[in-house]
């Protein structure tokens, strides 16, 4: 469409134009939004989007359907995320301030979709820190709305707040957030949802924001200490109905012994992969590998790799078997996240897991 016909839209996205041309008008937008080319242009423009964004809250059901639709599909590209973050379109509220209000409102009927273009915006690494300005006086309230599934009233699951605090969980002041936050520590909250079977986005999320804890080595005393159970959350989804002998039975975590036959494996692969992720970042330190070894990790990963037919996830549960089955003289190193490996190993390494992945 041409730019100056795009122009031409703006006056029938008034709250007090036309309904008929402001659901044409909002057709053709979502047309346009549907390449990067197209939504490059529509960012450049100013007044439009700050008009779809006013119609976000139309009195009309089908006129605010479409317009979170427009912002989900501009929102899925960085460049989109960014100029979105930049309007102040109401009483210079940023787009975040405006659509955590929809969120905390039981009675919004699309919240869903607003759930997804929060996700979307802060899934830019650009935006992460500005993102987390706005939304950090709202975190506790949003994780109250997101571990009550049934907050919203109108059908809504506000799952996509997973993906969410996933993706505001690689900054600093989130992290400490969610592991010293009083009386409650929200970490605890979301634990529950690494096993939640009804939404994959929740388990996704939930395993995610986990994973982004453990690259940083001065959270893992915490996530491995007894009273948070991490264990059991992260080894469940990786157990099928498998036998163990009574010595290696006796070793999981208390929630895992004498899991039924019918036991399922977490069925998404990048879930499964996420998790050896987290395991192999908890590695760290020998106090740590200890941990895992004394909770029967090791058990757990060799009946998954015999199952597993997924060689990204083979090649991870891999990386941290030959970490566990090491005496710790053979690790040498007290902590591994300080060992610094040369570039030439790195590339070799590298090399090593592109053509295992090839074989596979």
């Amino acid at each position: 469409m041409a730019k100056d016909t795009l122009n031409e839209l703006h006056q029938f996205l008034k709250p007090e134009s036309r309904i008929d041309l402001k659901l044409i008008s909002l057709d053709h937008l979502i047309g346009v939004s549907g390449t990067e080319g197209g939504v490059k242009i529509l960012v450049g423009k100013e007044n439009i989007l700050k008009s779809v964004i006013d119609c976000t809250n139309d009195k009309v059901d089908n006129v605010t359907k479409k317009a979170l639709l427009l912002l989900i599909n501009i929102t899925a590209y960085s460049e989109g995320s960014i100029e979105l973050l930049k309007l102040k379109p109401n009483d210079n509220k940023s787009v975040i301030d405006i659509f955590v209000g929809y969120v905390l409102d039981a009675q919004k009927t699309h919240a869903d979709a607003v759930c997804m273009i929060l996700s979307n915006i802060t899934r830019v690494e650009e935006n992460v820190e500005q993102c987390v300005d706005i939304l950090y006086k709202h975190l506790n309230n949003l994780l109250n709305v997101f571990v009550n599934t049934e907050f919203n009233k109108k059908g809504c699951n506000l799952e996509y707040l997973a993906p969410m605090f996933s993706n505001l969980s690689r900054s600093e002041r989130v992290r400490t957030w969610l592991t010293n936050e009083n009386p409650h520590i929200p970490l605890l909250k979301l634990l529950p949802f690494c096993q939640y079977e009804k939404s994959i986005i929740r388990r996704g999320g939930a395993i995610g924001t986990i994973r982004n804890l453990t690259f940083d080595v001065q959270y893992h005393k915490l996530l491995l200490s007894p009273d948070l159970d991490l264990l059991t959350y992260l080894l469940g989804p990786l157990m099928g109905g498998e036998d163990y002998s009574d010595d290696e039975m006796d070793k999981l975590p208390i929630a895992l012994q004498y899991l039924p036959k019918e036991k399922q494996r977490e069925t998404d692969i990048d879930i499964r992969k996420m998790i050896l992720e987290t395991l192999n970042k908890l590695c760290s330190k020998r106090e740590y590998r200890e941990i895992l070894r004394d909770n029967g990790v090791y058990y757990v990963l060799r009946e998954l790799h015999k199952w597993e037919k997924e060689p990204s996830v083979r090649l991870a549960c891999e990386n941290v078997v030959d970490i566990l089955i090491q005496k710790e003289e053979e690790v040498g190193a007290e902590d591994l996240s300080k060992v610094d490996i040369p570039e030439d190993m790195v590339d070799k390494f590298e090399k090593m897991d592109a053509e295992y992945l090839n074989e596979g």
